[in-house]
């Protein structure tokens, strides 16, 4: 094909959207890790043991590792992509591509961001959950533990750690009625 083709009239080619499509395909097997890593999460119970704290850290911090290798693949793939079509780098989207594609990549194309957009849906939503739940648990404990006896009487303000100083009887839990 000749590349100096400009616009719209250029195809995406096989190999393009293959490896387009190989990477959707990892980006959705992160997803889904990450939807079992915050269950995994969720579901920890206050009393789990060091072992237990410790694999979910050696979890976690595989799944950053994962992350950093599928970013730097995004970035290899857009860049090819954003090359071959002439394009900005920061113009390549699914929706981008889908003008120089062929109807049968559509039918590929389309489902790909559909299931991408489902699974970031849903992981955001648990992340906040589970970040609220985190925050909220911590905020109880630091109660619990500013007023057991024996601890250094701490300012009005702050406590020893430089954290606002926290009242339980003030405790609102965010919760619709």
């Amino acid at each position: 094909m000749n590349n100096s083709v400009p616009g719209p009239l250029r195809r995406l080619e096989p190999e393009h959207l293959r490896d387009l499509l190989r990477h959707v395909d990892a980006e959705e097997i992160l997803l889904r890790s990450t939807l079992r890593l915050l269950q995994a999460v969720a579901a920890m119970s206050r009393s789990a043991d060091e072992a237990e704290r410790r694999e979910m850290r050696l979890r976690i911090d595989q799944s950053f590792q994962h992350a950093a290798l599928l970013s730097q693949n995004r970035t290899r793939v857009m860049t090819a992509l954003a090359q071959y079509l002439c394009i900005p780098v920061t113009a390549v989207s699914f929706s981008a591509l889908l003008p120089y594609s062929s109807p049968a990549a559509v039918q590929l194309i389309i489902p790909a961001r559909q299931r991408l957009q489902s699974l970031v849906r849903q992981v955001s939503a648990l992340a906040q959950t589970v970040s609220w739940v985190i925050n909220e648990s911590q905020r109880i404990f630091l109660s619990v533990f500013e007023s057991l006896p024996g601890t250094a009487p701490s300012s009005n303000r702050y406590n020893s750690t430089g954290q606002k100083n926290l009242n339980p009887a003030l405790f609102r839990f965010e919760t619709r009625s």
